[in-house]
């Protein structure tokens, strides 16, 4: 059971509490969400310099009071605010949230139908590694590949959306490979 469990919920209803916002946590907890959609619990705590079983507590009650979609697809669950994005698009943050996709993804939309020879000149990590994201990226649906003898060229899937999502939420991607899109 999580930090309080039900004698928690039990005090704060007998405190007037029945709207998850109605503490300052909560919606500072969900104003940071919403400027960085997709963000793991643990830089959660982290940025925001909360105790773990604080931010599960709160989290949990948020995701609870629909306030929050807590996304569990990707090895990190991913926090959203609710309504805010499409499956797709929390899918497509989750991916841009990580260093190396998000470089391989904005090296493929400016580079579309690139091999992975041409992908890893571009990049300072393994083949092996590349090769365990490109299938990660495919398997999501944000890569689509296009064979021709034994050739791959990958392409980015729904560049309009991606693309979008690195231009609103650039300031919450900051690194240098996100600096070059305008």
């Amino acid at each position: 059971m999580g930090c309080g469990g039900p004698h928690i919920y039990g005090i704060l209803e007998e405190k007037g509490v029945k709207d998850p916002l109605d503490l300052p946590l909560r919606k500072r907890l969900t104003e940071y969400i919403r400027r960085n959609p997709g963000v793991h619990f643990r830089k959660i705590s982290r940025d925001l310099d909360l105790a773990i079983g604080q931010v599960d507590f709160h989290l949990n009650s948020l995701v609870k009071g629909e306030v929050l979609i807590k996304d569990s697809s990707t090895s990190n669950a991913r926090y959203f605010v609710r309504d805010k994005f499409t499956r797709e698009e929390r899918k497509a943050m989750s991916v841009l949230r990580r260093e190396i996709p998000r470089g391989v993804v904005v090296y493929l939309l400016e580079n579309p139908g690139s091999t992975p020879h041409e992908i890893l000149g571009s990049f300072n990590f393994t083949h092996a590694t590349l090769s365990y994201h490109l299938k990660r990226l495919e398997r999501s649906g944000i890569l689509v590949v296009e064979q021709k003898g034994r050739e791959r060229f990958y392409i980015v899937k729904d560049q309009d959306i991606i693309e979008m999502l690195l231009v609103l939420y650039k300031t919450t991607l900051l690194d240098t490979i996100v600096d070059g899109i305008s």
